[in-house]
């Protein structure tokens, strides 16, 4: 199958080696051309020498038989208007609930969504395999059987939003709080304090939405943590940088879903605007 993933960042480089290596023909579109290979580790610990079709020739999507989108959500404004005159399936791997701000501008009948559930890392020319995982993808039956060629590198799942929702939530537990007080993910276990402000959270989250328990139980999120424990959010290393961070696509469409119930998220709010505050911070004048 030839397929364009926009986008090199971790998810896009891993997402192209993951269908690569299943015999998939993969180009990956980006703003700029890169120059030179890429070394991959294996989750193993293997380095190897790989070389990506990397272009900035969007024209080349007409040639392709699905397109992936993997930048962070933050791009999605500056490329969804360059996807309306796709005809083939457009597959969306962001981070959050993306779905209302796709379907403003595509027609949803070609759209579709998937969460990844690999660790990558990179980190200048290394893309490192940090874990193995999944790459799970839905949203319209009609594209189910022609997409069924992509499995096992990509698996169908009937419920997406529910996977989609679980993600969230997890990504809403973890990412703020280790990017607020500098720690990897590990911490927010090991530390008895970080851990009870996670407990005083899912316990929000819960109250506000009861079918959470239902998607991902509160032991299942300290699995998480400690499976990941030595893993770095991509939150704290927004804030890190002083780089835009996804907030907008992971907490505010819970806070706003809450809301359009009469429910409240007071401690979701305050991390989503503690988060919004660093960028503000790292983008004022100082004298």
């Amino acid at each position: 199958m030839k397929i364009a993933i926009i986008g090199a960042g971790a998810v896009g480089l891993l997402t192209a080696k993951v269908l690569e290596d299943k015999g998939h023909d993969v180009t990956l579109i980006v703003r700029s051309p890169k120059e030179g290979p890429v070394l991959f580790q294996t989750t193993a610990g293997e380095v190897q020498l790989v070389a990506f079709k990397l272009t900035t020739d969007w024209e080349l999507i007409a040639q392709m038989n699905l397109v992936i989108v993997a930048t962070k959500t933050y791009h999605l404004n500056g490329i969804l208007s360059q996807l309306m005159a796709v005809t083939c399936p457009i597959l969306f791997l962001q981070n959050g609930l993306i779905k209302d701000q796709v379907e403003q501008t595509l027609d949803c009948s070609r759209v579709l969504y998937g969460s990844v559930d690999h660790g990558a890392l990179l980190e200048g020319d290394m893309l490192m395999h940090m874990g193995e995982g999944t790459i799970r993808f839905g949203g319209n039956e009609k594209f189910r059987h022609s997409l069924n060629e992509l499995a096992p590198a990509l698996i169908w799942e009937d419920k997406i939003e529910d996977i989609l929702f679980r993600k969230a939530i997890l990504n809403t537990l973890i990412n703020p709080l280790t990017a607020l007080v500098d720690v990897p993910n590990g911490e927010l276990w090991s530390n008895q304090d970080l851990q009870r402000a996670v407990i005083s959270h899912y316990d929000e989250l819960h109250m506000a939405f009861p079918e959470v328990e239902q998607h991902v139980t509160l032991d299942e999120v300290f699995e998480l943590i400690k499976r990941t424990r030595l893993n770095s959010s991509s939150m704290r290393k927004d804030v890190l940088q002083g780089s835009q961070t996804e907030a907008s696509a992971i907490l505010l469409p819970l806070i706003e879903r809450a809301e359009k119930a009469n429910r409240y998220l007071p401690i979701t709010s305050y991390l989503f605007q503690l988060i919004q505050s660093k960028r503000s911070e790292n983008h004022t004048e100082r004298p």
